[in-house]
């Protein structure tokens, strides 16, 4: 690291060194880059030149960084602009031997790498748009400096150019390297990139490693719950609080949360109180490994919510939904609900546990008589009586709800079930 360079700790705080005057910090760039010298008049044609490709580089950067070509917006541009612009005069001071301040632009360029680090973005586009620009610019210094600029100096200019923009993005990449640093010793960024992973089924290593680093012990099973807020909240002025048994990303608008159960109700309250667009969703526990699943279930909420299938309450949860959610489910889904319904029958021997099932989905379907459903499964009347008693004591009330019924008539008759690994199903009728 030059003498003339700050560094930085990896929380972002800048500690500079004793700063060297202008002169000798121009004069020490300026043999860097082995600037040649030229007379007042050469340099007027250099800095016409680069000042007229200010606008082109800036465009090249703009087109080249993906994030910056979706989301243009005038701040960034006058940012870049005054970046280019500054790097210009710059060089154009170290040529014509001005006393001129270097630090400045490498602590502006230092931080645009720092930017794009904990904005999570790679140099690549970055760096391609500066090899683009710097043959731009010395093809302009070649062709358009012809007859007013020696011949040999534009040749000397042209490899110093490349040399000085080469410092440049050595100070882009000191300060993307150091805003690694303070991102991934960020427990905001790691309980985001936590949430992140597990909402992209990412390995278990990955995601004991970084509820490690965030004190956050791995629950056998989560809620998700979810709300669109009306600004992201880590910009907010107040940080966000939530109890200890979970973690969240609110840098965008969509808000997640991964929760312990038994914090559900603390974490949907303090949701309740955020500025949102709309309610607070929430899911039913789920494994780890079901943690994506159970993000599609939210969106699938809010969409039902969205077209007045669903009350837009304040907090939507979704197992006060489950027929709603099954008409407009997915295979994961489908197979938890069947699952969870049939999940008395585990208490049925298995020899009996057939005959039950075949009883209980043409009870449901008909409402027949015992003397009825006899006749048609073909069995006593006596063994249909004892079916349906243990059924009611299986089951108790919720045989009375209609909702759940429509639930468990959609897990005897789905076929291929999820509750096939346990019990056979049969279909009847």
């Amino acid at each position: 690291m030059s003498p003339t360079q700050s560094q930085t700790t990896t929380t972002g705080t800048r500690v500079p060194h004793p700063r060297l005057p202008r002169r000798s910090a121009s004069r020490q760039l300026a043999e860097k880059v082995h600037a040649p010298r030229v007379s007042p008049t050469e340099c007027a044609v250099i800095r016409r030149v680069g000042r007229g490709l200010v606008p082109q580089i800036t465009d090249e950067i703009l087109r080249q960084v993906a994030a910056y070509s979706r989301h243009p917006t005038q701040r960034r541009r006058d940012l870049i602009t005054k970046a280019v612009a500054s790097a210009v005069e710059l060089y154009a001071d170290v040529v014509e031997n001005i006393p001129s301040d270097p630090e400045a632009v490498s602590a502006m360029y230092f931080a645009m790498g720092r930017g794009e680090a904990l904005a999570e973005r790679s140099l690549d586009g970055f760096r391609a748009a500066v090899d683009v620009a710097t043959h731009r610019a010395a093809e302009a210094i070649r062709h358009e400096a012809e007859g007013l600029v020696p011949d040999d100096v534009r040749g000397t200019l042209c490899g110093s150019l490349l040399a000085y923009m080469g410092t440049l993005l050595d100070d882009v990449a000191r300060g993307y390297a150091a805003g690694v640093r303070d991102r991934e010793a960020d427990p905001g960024w790691i309980r985001r990139r936590l949430v992140r992973g597990l909402a992209g089924a990412a390995d278990a290593e990955v995601i004991g490693d970084l509820g490690a680093r965030v004190g956050w012990q791995l629950p056998k099973a989560v809620v998700v719950c979810s709300v669109d807020t009306v600004i992201p909240l880590d910009s907010a002025e107040r940080p966000v609080e939530l109890p200890g048994g979970c973690v969240w990303d609110t840098a965008g608008r969509r808000a997640l949360v991964v929760t312990d159960p038994a914090d559900v109700d603390a974490v949907s309250a303090v949701m309740r109180g955020w500025p949102r667009t709309g309610p607070v969703f929430v899911t039913v526990p789920v494994p780890l490994a079901d943690v994506p699943a159970a993000i599609r279930w939210t969106e699938r909420a809010r969409d039902l919510v969205e077209s007045g299938v669903i009350p837009a309450d304040p907090v939507v949860r979704c197992a006060d939904h489950h027929v709603a959610l099954l008409l407009n489910a997915d295979p994961t889904l489908s197979r938890w609900e069947a699952s969870e319904a049939l999940a008395p029958l585990e208490a049925f021997k298995d020899e009996h546990r057939r005959a039950v099932l075949r009883t209980l989905r043409l009870w449901l379907l008909t409402g027949a008589n015992a003397s009825a459903l006899a006749a048609e499964l073909g069995i006593h009347e006596h063994t249909v009586r004892n079916h349906k008693l243990r059924l009611r004591a299986a089951f108790g009330s919720r045989l009375q709800d209609p909702e759940f019924v429509t639930l468990l008539l959609f897990a005897l008759g789905a076929g291929e079930s999820p509750a096939a690994d346990w019990v056979e199903l049969e279909r009847c009728g």
